[in-house]
C-alpha cells in the first residue's frame, strides 16, 4: 500500500512538472579517501593567536601532502582509475554534484565503468594548508614577505573569465553554464596559494598518489592551470600515465614544460579539450599539439564549437551537457589509451599487452547516449 501511494504522488508530481530525472542507483565496490606525499616540519607558531596556549604545543606538523577520494564502481569495465584534478580556486568538489544538482563527472565516469578519484592539491581544500608561517608573521616572528601569494575568484572574475557571459549578470544566448544556479556555484571556490614554489609540490605529492594506487596506470584528468600540474607530473610517472584528459589547459602552461619532459610526455596520449569563445587556448594547444607531433607525440586537440557543440565555457565539467563532453572523453580514451596500437600512431610493444576494453563499455560523443 505504501508503495502505491508514492507511485501515486510521484504521478501526480510529474503531471505537475515539480519532479526531476532520479538517477539509477550506482553499485558501489568500495570508496575512501587517502593522503599522499608531504613532508614533516617543525613547527613554532601552530597557533597565531595565543602562542602560550597549553592546547597547541608546538611540534611536527605534515605539509604539502594531497587529498584524494575514491570510488570504485562494483561494475568496473576499465583498469585505470581517473585522478580529477581541480583548477586553481577550486577542490574536487567541482568534480561532485553540479550547481543545479545534476550528476557530476566524479560519478558519472563511475557509472561508465571507471573508479575516480578527487584530488585536492597542496595547500587547497582537505589537503589543508601551512599556516606557519601565516602565524609567524601574525605574531611579528617573520617578515610580511613570509605571507604566500594567494588569490580567490570574485563572482564578478568567475563569471568573465570561465566565460558564462560578456559582461558580469549578463549571460550568452547559449551558455552551457547552469545560469540559474550561479549563487550555488560561488561557495565552492576558495583560496588558492599562487606562488611559484607551489607547482613543485603538487608536482611531488601527486606523483605520490600515483605510486600509492594500486592499479595497473591511471589517467590524468586536469583542469585549467592543474594543466600544468598534470603534464610535468605525468612526465614524472611515464610508464604510470597512461593517458591524460585535459581540459582548458592553460595558455601558459606549455611553455613551462621543460624539453626533456615533453619528451616523455611523447610516450604519453592527451587530449586538450576546449569550450567556445577562447582562440587564445586554441592557438596555444595548437602549438602544442604541432610541437608533440613532431617528437612522435599523441596530442589530439577537441575543440568543441568546431565539432557543432556551442556554448561551452570554462567550467566545462559543470555545465549542463557534461555527460555528452564525458563521452566525447571516453570515446577517445577508447581509441588512443586502450586501443594501443593507435597510441602515437605505433603498434603495441610485445611485451606489453593493452588493457580489455569490456565489450559493453557504454560511450561515444552523442549528446544521447548514456552510461548504465
Amino acid at each position: 500500500m505504501r508503495s502505491t501511494r508514492t507511485t501515486g504522488l510521484c504521478i501526480a508530481l510529474t503531471a505537475c512538472g515539480l519532479t526531476t530525472a532520479v538517477a539509477d542507483p550506482l553499485n558501489i565496490a568500495k570508496m575512501g579517501s587517502m593522503e599522499a606525499g608531504g613532508r614533516v616540519i617543525e613547527c613554532q607558531t601552530v597557533d597565531g593567536g595565543d602562542p602560550n596556549n597549553p592546547r597547541q604545543t608546538p611540534g611536527r606538523l605534515v605539509i604539502d601532502q594531497v587529498y584524494a577520494s575514491y570510488l570504485y564502481p562494483q561494475d568496473q569495465r576499465y583498469p585505470y582509475p581517473i585522478l580529477f584534478n581541480p583548477g586553481g580556486g577550486h577542490t574536487a568538489r567541482f568534480y561532485d554534484t553540479t550547481p543545479d544538482g545534476r550528476e557530476g563527472w566524479l560519478t558519472l565516469f563511475a557509472r561508465a565503468g571507471f573508479p575516480t578519484y578527487g584530488v585536492d592539491r597542496v595547500n587547497t581544500g582537505r589537503s589543508g594548508s601551512d599556516i606557519c608561517k601565516l602565524n609567524a608573521v601574525r605574531l611579528g616572528r617573520a617578515p610580511v614577505s613570509d605571507i604566500p601569494i594567494a588569490n580567490r575568484y570574485s563572482a564578478e572574475a568567475a563569471w568573465i573569465n570561465f566565460r558564462w557571459g560578456p559582461k558580469f549578470g549578463t549571460p550568452y544566448a547559449n551558455t552551457q553554464f547552469p545560469i540559474e544556479a550561479a549563487d550555488a556555484y560561488y561557495p565552492q571556490t576558495l583560496t588558492t596559494y599562487r606562488d611559484p614554489a607551489e607547482t613543485q609540490k603538487s608536482v611531488a605529492a601527486f606523483a605520490a598518489l600515483i605510486d600509492k594506487i594500486d592499479a595497473p596506470g591511471v589517467i590524468i584528468q586536469s583542469w585549467s592551470s592543474s594543466g600544468l600540474l598534470g603534464y610535468l607530473t605525468a612526465a614524472e610517472r611515464p610508464n604510470k600515465v597512461k593517458g591524460i584528459l585535459a581540459v582548458e589547459s592553460s595558455t601558459s602552461a606549455f611553455d613551462d614544460i621543460p624539453a626533456e619532459k615533453k619528451q616523455l610526455l611523447a610516450k604519453i596520449p592527451i587530449v586538450i579539450m576546449i569550450g567556445d569563445r577562447a582562440p587564445d587556448r586554441v592557438e596555444a594547444s595548437r602549438k602544442f599539439q604541432k610541437e608533440m607531433a613532431a617528437i612522435g607525440g599523441d596530442v589530439t586537440l577537441d575543440v568543441l564549437p568546431e565539432a557543432g557543440i556551442y556554448g561551452n565555457g570554462h567550467t566545462l565539467a559543470a555545465e549542463k551537457n557534461n555527460k555528452q563532453t564525458m563521452f566525447r572523453l571516453i570515446a577517445w580514451m577508447e581509441g588512443h589509451v586502450f586501443n594501443t596500437d593507435k597510441k602515437a600512431g605505433q603498434p603495441a610493444s610485445p611485451d606489453e599487452p593493452p588493457p580489455p576494453i569490456i565489450p559493453n563499455s557504454t560511450s561515444g560523443s552523442g549528446a544521447n547516449r548514456r552510461a548504465n
